[in-house]
């Protein structure tokens, strides 16, 4: 094996050692002073043939040498200490150039021949210390996803308003209703109110549906909620509305953390190579790796089955595949991971009806689930009211974390129902899921016996008008068939009240089939069966047209009626802002249509039009947006579903880009509002100040924006207008200064050298604020004041200035 390269002594003009040149000093001081010293075992120092003539080193001496691995260097300098013939390197160098020891003092000194199975060789020529170290000494290193730090949201304070209006006229009949939403948010979390209006033929007056405060903590991962809200739970249990207090998990103020297990892959490379991660044959993740044992965590972007192959390619082009099957899924939580709601208050009940109130007796509810293993994750459940008491446990698990998903649950009610005595029971679920590249499926199955209740049950109104499943089969299966799809469903179900109804179960069967054809048609069918609404089939061609237009034509049928066709035409509205409008009509049971337009712009979206049916015509208007106020500013803008930003240039028009895209301009009092963003998440905003004249300074042409979830940031770009002049200085008899005269610029609270040019000419960048210049000449001291209030009607200002005053310096 070649010996690394060698250095060449230098030693730079300013007087400091180099790296190299103190190698190459310490090289020479061991052989000025080593010449009575016996030479050393031949396997601890080697040299080149053309350097023989380098004598050994004394038995105990301080050295400094660059490590390297093999032929690699590590870049790093280790202090070593050469004892006895034996060579020892402190513990903190070692750990530092990436060697697993054991727990040892990071001052303390180790031989390196009590390592076992290290291999090393101190090369005196080039003052370097060459190790081969086995896989158990090297450190792991980590390749892939590593967990990212929390975000740190700005929490600016703002106020803002939404609305949804929708009018109708039908049959004569005219009704309107306001839907609305207040939120104030700052740095104590946001205060909701929102509600709806109706007027009309129906129904008059305003009706509140949610109240509450929320505060959210990117740090813990936590949301605290008061007043209105949903209780938490899994998938084997009913939320309800509740009134109170909420503390939960929220993994949506970590967007960019991921909490489902992620597949781990082990390796080792002799030499430096590249790692390649392939699933289902594409690349998932490529990176370069150091030689030693490594561990790669990456995230499949697939749900379900799949295949991973991991190639390692060494510096010689060796490569060295490794497969092995996988299932990825978001139920399963990360090992120590953990998701819980826990809440107590009164129920809200009839929320769903025309009015709503709340209970008397308060209630609590708890979930939990915790990541036991990356294939086992637990769940559990409790709800406590007035005689009433739920308790319940679960859990998903993927056997070898490949052979789908199977998932199970428990629970048990004791309690007493309405108008009866003590009553108990239970209910349990088992289902299991398979998703594959090619074909899936998903089974699951629910009993509930007659005695179990939960809180939902509580809410009598609902439970004497609705039918609560307490039995149910849920079969599904998918294929994927060319460019396309044919899946089937099947759902059998029985509800609380079956002993009323001529059958125990009803069923419900659908096959549906999908297939693009060529570059554009895309056809769609379906078949269904349903023991109570019957069996009809339906079968559809969509093509894509030009201008974001779409067309399609279908017709379905149901048993015992006619053919029904319909037709669509319609062309979306660009995101970006414009006009789109839709066609559509067809037969059933009697003629029917609509025709409308719809537009998107920069402060509202809004669409109106014309509908008609079995000779009846009708006509309808929706409307919705936000008003944002910020910075004493109240600012109209389309709907803002979660986050925002308040641009400010204090320039008229300015180019403002939303993730590199132009988003608008901002007003003629330099903002902008920007409705789009992603709360927790970092929103890239920037200017484009090319058209700006060249008397602006801008000091930041982007910003990244992070705000909290359903609130705003104020962002800031500032852009200052100059006054740059070039100032000719003049001296007591108004003739010009020489070039190259002693000045002074005094400004804005700081002084600096100024250069005096030809003709005595100056230049400032920035007149607008004022300024004072000081001369020296010979004996005398002068001082030329620019005054603020300047104005000049270019860009650019000239001037001449005689001094103020001169006075003699002694």
């Amino acid at each position: 094996m070649a010996s690394p390269p060698r250095f060449r002594c230098n030693i730079n003009l300013c007087g400091h050692l180099t790296k190299r040149s103190l190698l190459c000093l310490l090289a020479g001081a061991i052989a000025s002073t080593a010449e009575a010293s016996p030479p050393l075992n031949g396997e601890l120092l080697a040299a080149d043939d053309a350097d023989a003539f380098l004598p050994a080193a004394p038995r105990e001496q301080d050295l400094y040498l660059e490590a390297f691995y093999g032929e690699t260097t590590t870049r790093l300098i280790v202090h070593a200490r050469l004892r006895d013939d034996r060579l020892f390197v402190i513990a903190g160098d070692l750990q530092e150039i990436g060697m697993e020891l054991p727990e040892e003092n990071p001052a303390s000194w180790i031989a390196l021949d009590s390592l076992p199975g290290l291999a090393y060789r101190y090369d005196i020529p080039t003052q370097s210390l060459i190790l081969h170290a086995p896989p158990h000494l090297r450190q792991g290193q980590h390749l892939g996803y590593r967990p990212p730090p929390p975000v740190e949201v700005r929490r600016d304070h703002g106020l803002l308003f939404s609305y949804d209006f929708y009018g109708r006229q039908w049959e004569g009949r005219n009704n309107t209703s306001l839907g609305t939403s207040l939120n104030w948010f700052g740095r104590y979390g946001s205060l909701q109110v929102s509600g709806v209006s109706r007027s009309g033929d129906e129904n008059v007056g305003y009706r509140r549906l949610d109240s509450y405060w929320t505060y959210s903590d990117p740090q813990q991962l936590w949301t605290w909620t008061a007043g209105d809200l949903i209780s938490g739970g899994h998938s084997w249990n009913r939320p309800v509305r509740m009134a109170g207090l909420q503390w939960r998990r929220n993994f949506g103020v970590r967007p960019d953390l991921i909490t489902l297990p992620v597949p781990r892959f082990d390796g080792s490379a002799a030499l430096p190579s590249t790692v390649e991660l392939y699933v289902n044959n594409i690349l998932q993740y490529d990176d370069a790796v150091d030689p030693g044992p490594f561990v790669l965590d990456a995230l499949p972007r697939i749900g379900g089955a799949g295949m991973a192959t991991l190639v390692v390619t060494d510096a010689l082009g060796r490569t060295t595949e490794t497969s092995a099957p996988l299932y990825v899924d978001h139920r399963r939580l990360a090992p120590g991971l953990s998701d819980f709601s826990l809440e107590a208050g009164v129920l809200r009940t009839n929320y769903e009806g025309g009015w709503d109130d709340y209970g008397e007796h308060p209630v609590a509810s708890a979930s939990w689930l915790q990541g036991i293993t990356s294939a086992f994750t637990f769940e559990a459940h409790a709800e406590l009211a007035e005689e009433l008491g739920v308790g319940g446990i679960g859990g998903v698990w993927s056997p070898g974390n490949r052979w789908g998903l199977v998932s199970a649950s428990l629970a048990y009610s004791d309690g007493q129902g309405p108008g009866e005595r003590d009553k108990s029971g239970h209910q349990y679920s088992l289902g299991y899921q398979w998703i594959g590249p090619v074909v899936g499926f998903d089974l699951q199955t629910l009993r509930r016996s007659r005695g179990y209740r939960d809180l939902a049950d509580l809410d009598t109104d609902r439970t004497l008008t609705e039918r609560w499943l307490n039995a149910q089969d849920r079969a599904t299966a998918w294929l994927q068939v060319g460019r396309g799809s044919l899946a089937y469903s099947y759902l059998r179900r029985r509800d609380h009240r079956d002993q009323l109804l001529p059958r125990e179960f009803f069923s419900t069967h659908s096959l549906s089939w999908t297939q693009n054809i060529g570059r554009r048609l895309s056809i769609s069918a379906a078949l269904f069966n349903d023991d109570e609404n019957g069996s009809g089939g339906s079968l559809t061609f969509s093509i894509p047209l030009q201008h974001l237009a779409y067309a399609s034509v279908g017709v379905q049928r149901r048993s015992g009626g006619d053919n029904e066709p319909k037709a669509q035409l319609r062309r979306t509205a660009p995101y970006d802002g414009g006009w789109g409008w839709w066609l559509q009509g067809g037969d059933a049971d009697g003629d029917y249509g609509q025709a409308a337009v719809e537009t998107r712009g920069r402060y509202l979206e809004a669409r109106a039009g014309v509908d008609w049916d079995r000779g009846e015509r009708g006509y309808f208007l929706e409307a919705g947006g936000s008003v944002a106020v910020m910075d004493g500013q109240l600012i109209a803008s389309r709907r803002i579903h979660d986050a925002f930003a308040l641009v400010y240039t204090g320039v008229e028009d300015m180019p403002v880009l939303s993730e590199n895209r132009l988003y608008g301009h901002t007003d003629d009092e330099g903002y902008l509002l920007i409705p789009d963003l992603r709360g927790w998440q970092h929103n890239r905003i920037g200017i484009d100040p090319d058209q700006l004249a060249a008397n602006y300074r801008v000091d930041e042409l982007e910003q990244f924006a992070v705000p909290a979830d359903h609130a705003g940031q104020f962002v800031v770009f500032p852009v200052a207008r100059l006054q740059p002049a070039i100032i000719t200085l003049l001296d007591r008899s108004s003739r010009t200064l020489d070039a190259g005269s002693d000045a002074t610029l005094y400004q804005d609270n700081s002084s600096r050298a100024l250069p005096v040019g030809f003709d005595g000419e100056v230049y400032l960048e920035d007149i607008s604020g004022g300024a004072r210049i000081e001369v020296r000449q010979r004996a005398l001291v002068c001082n030329y004041v620019v005054s603020p209030n300047i104005e000049s009607a270019s860009a650019f200002t000239r001037l001449r200035l005689l001094p103020d005053e001169c006075m003699e310096t002694p």
